[in-house]
């Protein structure tokens, strides 16, 4: 029990699901209780087949491709970089595909790397490592239907914060994604 309490805290701290309702908030706000329900229904299902993927073949993958942990957390801290710019100076980048569809944002950014980011990747293959799959899937479900709760209750969070705490709220957000790319990057480069 014990080491089930580790694994589940040791996963919700790098998966952080309080921490990215927000982020979901702000990447919603302008959809139906329909889309969001599917977004985040996609956004956790993406999410625990990369966890799991990466909890058997993580570092079979990576070393296959030549890319250290440090790179990938790299590319995930441009992700969010990119993302808070887009947020703060309300702008959207489109790929040319997405211009005759609706956007799936529950792959990128919502399933990696905000949930099944750099962070929460290295510490599923580490964890496996430590303490054995089973103890790791079961908390990575734990902590994926933890992330599923919250963003179904967000529009509940988003009525407490009203109009105008929401527009403080959106511009916050925007600027914590891009300092935690910043961060992302900085630990890439620089490994402590």
């Amino acid at each position: 029990m014990l080491s089930f309490i580790q694994v589940f805290f040791a996963i919700f701290g790098v998966m952080d699901p309080v921490g990215n309702t927000p982020t979901f908030i702000t990447l919603t706000k302008s959809l139906d209780k329909k889309s969001k329900r599917r977004l985040a229904w996609g956004a956790v299902l993406y999410a625990g087949v990369i966890l799991v993927v990466f909890m058997f073949l993580g570092n079979a993958i990576l070393n296959a491709f030549h890319i250290s942990i440090g790179s990938f957390r790299v590319a995930g801290g441009i992700i969010l970089l990119v993302l808070g710019f887009q947020i703060v100076f309300d702008l959207e980048f489109q790929k040319k595909s997405d211009l005759d569809g609706e956007r799936d944002i529950s792959i990128v950014p919502l399933a990696t790397p905000l949930i099944a980011g750099p962070g929460t990747i290295t510490s599923v293959v580490i964890l496996a490592k430590q303490y054995g799959f089973i103890l790791t899937l079961a908390g990575i479900i734990l902590n994926l239907i933890l992330s599923y709760i919250l963003f179904m209750f967000s529009d509940v969070i988003l009525k407490v914060l009203g109009k105008k705490g929401a527009l403080i709220f959106a511009n916050m957000m925007g600027l914590i994604l891009m300092a935690i790319g910043v961060e992302f990057i900085k630990s890439g480069v620089m490994p402590t």
